[in-house]
């Protein structure tokens, strides 16, 4: 019966070498590739804002929208579909969630769409000087974002090329009370 021999320890630290710096050769190209893609910048600019000013800020963000909301009967428009009031919330949803929604589902659709705001203090009368500033973007890429300025205008027309999941996101300025809006849909 014949004997195996064992293997030159040299060769075995040899592969072990190789292995070793294999793996941290791997190791520095993630880095490297990572850096050089936008890992870590904000491209989504949700509330037209970065995330930083947005996390640091939340619950002041949060007491802006009810000042808003309890000073301001805001409404908006968006085709046939009717939002009374400012609302964050959707940006804790997935994007899943609006397929099985009832309402805020397929507010925009390929092609023109129209938007309109109404803004009315607690009398009914229409205030007149209000800022609105909103970003239309796809969930998945920023190649067909929609930025729209509204300075004391009521309707806007706009253009969407795509079927898709649609964020919609932007604030609302009357006077010194500013309140945030985030909502999910999609375009058919």
């Amino acid at each position: 019966m014949e004997t195996k021999k064992p293997m030159n320890k040299w060769l075995l630290y040899f592969i072990f070498i190789i292995k070793f710096l294999f793996g941290l050769g791997l190791i520095v190209w993630t880095v490297y590739q990572t850096s050089q893609s936008d890992t870590g910048s904000d491209n989504d600019n949700a509330f037209l804002s970065q995330y930083h000013e947005i996390d640091a800020n939340y619950n002041q963000l949060v007491l802006a929208n009810i000042k808003i909301n309890n000073d301001y009967k805001i409404t908006f428009k968006l085709n046939d579909t009717i939002i009374d009031g400012i609302s964050h919330e959707d940006v804790f949803l997935s994007q899943r969630v609006i397929s099985k929604r009832k309402n805020r589902k397929n507010i925009l659709k390929v092609g023109t769409n129209n938007f309109g705001v109404e803004v009315l203090d607690k009398d009914g009368k229409k205030v007149n000087n209000v800022q609105i500033e909103m970003l239309i973007t796809m969930a998945t890429n920023h190649k067909y974002d929609k930025k729209l300025d509204f300075k004391n205008k009521d309707n806007i027309s706009f253009e969407l090329p795509n079927a898709g999941y649609w964020n919609i996101t932007g604030f609302v300025k009357i006077s010194n009370d500013e309140g945030r809006f985030f909502i999910k849909t999609n375009a058919r």
